[in-house]
């Protein structure tokens, strides 16, 4: 069989992906079509739904194909460590959308991992997607609770398995599965593995290929899915042009990342994440690390062409107030960067997002030691904007962006 011929079939060729750009997953949606479409799971099970990229893109799969796939997503739209804390917003949002499309097949179980396991039978579960809280002893813990419930022979992927900064140890997991069992590895984004259940069992269309040892085939399966990545790239990117991507379910809520320094650095390892919900006041909560530092804060948010207007930010440690910036002369004292441009308001810091990574650099903030976590609150406000050609630019950093 010509590599040639291998990705001419796929059905991802013709695949439009609904639900897109809401997490790390968007190098992987054209696999994770064909995945669905040509192994034909009678059952598969999501572990981490969040805002449902993944999980729907299976769903979508399942119903375009006519697989006969029961879905199963399993989450506590709660947060954790390393997708930062949210409202509910997030579950309202994928319920919703789970309802009107998917309802006949779909079922959103929200609870803790071990306390879904009753829901499924031994060897019943033909899929499993791990993609959870990613610390090394949580991902070997959902991995050993749930392999008795997939069927020998049937398929297990690992989420952010190339990750390996904040704590992320789903590497450590995969190192040792690959010895294991059949697996592959794509290398693009975090890094998805995909694994057989042993023992080895022929797998349907281009799955075989892809999970026998390194040949042409599997290399030829791995650069189609990069091509279709770049493409999905391509398409954002022209989002942000023409101004649509504030209707997309990327722009339905504010991500903010907090990055903490000590010595004036700012890491992607070093950083927290939190989520706002649109056109109402919120009040946000990030914990940091004991000795994370504040030399300085830096505040990022990932909010499409909108209007964010913050009203206080404190910082605490051990119940006492280090930073507390709440009127004009404080919000002075912010140094931005990137893409925003700051508007004139008397009361509150009023910012007009125009790209994808606007920052905020706090007064640097001398901070006692102690175990005690730091805490970030703040009050904010964002909002949605009508069409301007002043927004239409692509993403990336301005001159002034450090």
């Amino acid at each position: 069989m010509g590599t040639k011929l291998i990705t001419a079939d796929l059905p991802s060729h013709h695949f439009k992906p609904r639900i897109y750009d809401v997490g790390a997953w968007t190098p992987h949606l054209h696999f994770a079509f064909d995945l669905v479409a040509v192994l034909k799971p009678r059952v598969l099970v999501e572990l981490g739904v969040d805002r449902g990229e993944s999980y729907f893109t299976f769903c979508q799969s399942a119903a375009e194909n006519k697989t006969g796939t029961q879905c199963f997503g399993v989450d506590t739209w709660r947060g954790d460590q390393h997708a930062g804390g949210y409202d509910e917003t997030t579950f309202a949002q994928v319920s919703t959308y789970n309802r009107v499309n998917y309802d006949a097949f779909s079922t959103l179980i929200r609870a803790r991992f071990d306390a879904a396991l009753e829901n499924f039978e031994p060897e019943s579960v033909d899929l499993l997607h791990i993609d959870g809280l990613h610390t090394e002893h949580a991902v070997r813990h959902d991995f050993d609770s749930w392999l008795p419930r997939v069927r020998p022979g049937g398929v297990i992927l690992l989420h952010d398995v190339d990750v390996r900064g904040r704590d992320f140890g789903a590497w450590k997991v995969w190192a040792t599965l690959q010895e294991q069992g059949r697996s592959w590895t794509f290398h693009d984004g975090p890094g998805l593995a995909v694994w057989q259940k042993p023992p080895r069992q022929e797998l349907p269309g281009f799955l075989e290929q892809l999970l026998e040892p390194p040949n042409e085939w599997n290399s030829a399966l791995a650069q189609y899915y990069r091509e279709r990545a770049g493409e999905m790239q391509r398409r954002i990117t022209e989002h942000w042009r023409d101004g649509t991507i504030r209707q997309t379910p990327f722009a339905q809520q504010t991500t903010i990342q907090a990055f903490y320094s000590k010595d004036g650095a700012h890491r992607e390892e070093d950083s927290v994440l939190g989520r706002s919900r649109h056109e109402e006041w919120n009040e946000i909560r990030m914990e940091l690390p004991p000795g994370g530092g504040a030399s300085p804060l830096r505040i990022d948010f990932v909010s499409p062409l909108t209007i964010i207007e913050v009203s206080s930010i404190v910082l605490t440690k051990a119940g006492i107030d280090y930073l507390s910036i709440a009127d004009k002369a404080g919000f002075d004292s912010i140094i931005l960067k990137g893409d925003a441009e700051r508007l004139p308001d008397p009361t509150v810091l009023r910012l007009k997002i125009t790209g994808i990574d606007p920052q905020l650099f706090l007064p640097v903030v001398d901070l006692p030691s102690g175990e005690e976590p730091l805490v970030l609150q703040m009050r904010l406000h964002v909002s949605k904007t009508a069409s301007d050609a002043r927004w239409e630019r692509s993403p990336g950093r301005d001159s002034g962006s450090a």
